[in-house]
């Protein structure tokens, strides 16, 4: 099987540097980590970090190239997410005190992109998830055929 890239183990993770943390946190603040790790901007802060600290990418556990696409449009939804959420005409309409029907559009307008953004990255994971379950299964269908092929010998 042709695999190229890097395994990332988390949406800011780019290098295939692994983490330093000796298990993922569970529960809300893993979440939120996550969440921030996705950031466009957290991600740039780190690639600018490596490049400083003159670190480079080690391959472990290549993944194929459509693994690799569906990887980058699932951090595109997320991104897309995070622009409804901190969307600044938002923000700015809420802080500065508008009233009734301005805050209402632009309150709708952020919900529609956090929804599409919902939308996108929710197409791109579940085919990303079904794609690694057929490999996996592939994966588990030969190891059968390699047992029943020993027990002849």
């Amino acid at each position: 099987m042709n695999r190229q890239g890097f395994r990332q183990s988390g949406c800011g993770n780019t290098s295939g540097i692994p983490n330093s943390s000796p298990a993922p946190q569970q529960g809300i603040r893993g979440f939120i980590g996550y969440l921030i790790s996705c950031c466009p901007y957290t991600m740039l802060g780190k690639k600018i970090l490596r490049f400083l600290r003159g670190e480079t990418g080690t391959l472990q556990d290549p993944l194929t190239n459509r693994e690799l696409y569906l990887q980058g449009q699932v951090k595109i939804g997320f991104g897309i997410i995070l622009i409804g959420v901190f969307c600044p005409f938002f923000w700015f309409a809420f802080f500065s005190g508008a009233q009734g029907s301005d805050l209402v559009f632009n309150a709708v307008h952020s919900g529609i992109v956090i929804l599409f953004g919902l939308l996108y990255f929710a197409i791109y994971r579940v085919q990303l998830r079904n794609m690694q379950a057929q490999e996996a299964g592939l994966v588990m269908a030969g190891a059968m055929l390699i047992k029943s092929d020993k027990k002849r010998i």
